[in-house]
């Protein structure tokens, strides 16, 4: 089978579409044949090693942890789906796997085959309606955005910043506030996606590379807003960010840091410890009432596949989510 094979850390680049053995799945393990994979941060901070001291690549390595796809083999003692069976879901490098004591580990989605963990909440069947790549942008940002609006606790009628609004977590997060928790959203967002914005369902938008995104909140809800969800600041920008919350406020953030006093909380989301059993299905059925537009904003063949990860190290800024996919591809769908 083909597979994206890093054989040392590196640039994207180095990178290579190689012929390697299919992954035979283990105990309790499916394999998968790949209709298309989404692209995370992730993939390049395990390639580049970035992450090296607290997450260690084990060489060679295929990334690609978000996928849709059929089954094409059962490991031992598997029960829970059947070859011919339509799936998609989510598998993490073994490294993060167990440091997080997780079962989900992947062979890596990049590829023609892959194995998952078939047991467990991380995998689910893809409804025969939605497009597999739709349904392989829902996996990594759908379960850190429902564990983040879970944790906010946000009623309907609360007025939420959310800082990121417009990545691929940003972009459910939006959605999930605005159409299931009736919230009032604000959302930070560069003017060529203040349009994506508001179609994902904020009521205002804040252009965060020139505006104060404090002040132009506080000019929007001088007292302050109930909560926000922070995707993308750390440390002091955090602690900055959290003086538009009213006393009393809630921050969620996939990252850390500390936001000061006034009674304020802050939880620190980490999206696959947190996966439920019904939270893939619920997505993959909110994607296909209507509740969850369409967020793919690029679109690559398999052929281009290093060229993805490149285009995704160097992109300032992206909108929703970039996938990968087995099938042909419109030249227009990407660069």
């Amino acid at each position: 089978m083909r597979a994206l094979v890093a054989r040392s850390y590196g640039p994207p680049h180095t990178l290579r579409i190689e012929d390697v053995p299919i992954p035979e799945p283990g105990p309790g393990q499916i394999q998968v044949r790949v209709s298309a994979a989404s692209l995370n941060p992730a993939d390049l901070m395990m390639t580049s090693g970035e992450i090296r001291e607290a997450f260690e690549t084990r060489f060679p390595y295929v990334p690609g942890s978000d996928f849709a796809g059929t089954v094409t083999g059962l490991g031992p003692g598997v029960s829970t789906f059947a070859v011919g069976e339509e799936v998609f879901g989510f598998g993490a490098p073994p490294s993060y796997a167990e440091r997080f004591g997780l079962p989900a580990v992947t062979s890596g989605g990049l590829a023609e085959y892959a194995t998952f963990q078939a047991d467990g909440p991380f995998v689910a069947r893809r409804p025969s309606g939605l497009p597999p790549e739709t349904a392989a942008a829902l996996a990594s940002t759908g379960m850190t955005a429902v564990a983040a609006v879970a944790d906010g606790d946000v009623r309907p009628g609360e007025r939420v910043l959310v800082i990121g609004a417009t990545g691929g977590v940003g972009s459910i997060v939006v959605q999930l506030l605005a159409r299931t928790r009736a919230a009032e959203v604000v959302a930070t967002a560069i003017p060529e996606y203040a349009g994506y914005a508001r179609a994902l369902g904020a009521a205002h938008t804040i252009d965060y590379l020139t505006s104060d995104v404090v002040a132009a909140t506080r000019e929007l809800h001088p007292d302050g807003v109930d909560a926000i969800v922070n995707l993308v600041l750390d440390g002091d920008r955090l602690q900055e960010a959290a003086r538009a919350l009213r006393p009393g406020g809630r921050v969620v953030s996939t990252t850390f840091g500390s936001i000061g006093g006034d009674g304020a909380t802050l939880k620190v989301v980490n999206g696959p410890p947190s996966l439920r059993a019904d939270t893939f299905p619920t997505l993959a059925a909110q994607a296909l009432d209507g509740t969850l537009i369409d967020m793919i904003s690029r679109t690559y063949p398999f052929d281009r596949a290093a060229e993805a990860l490149a285009d995704l190290a160097a992109a300032a800024h992206t909108r929703g989510k970039w996938v990968v996919s087995m099938r042909s591809v419109p030249r227009e769908s990407y660069p």
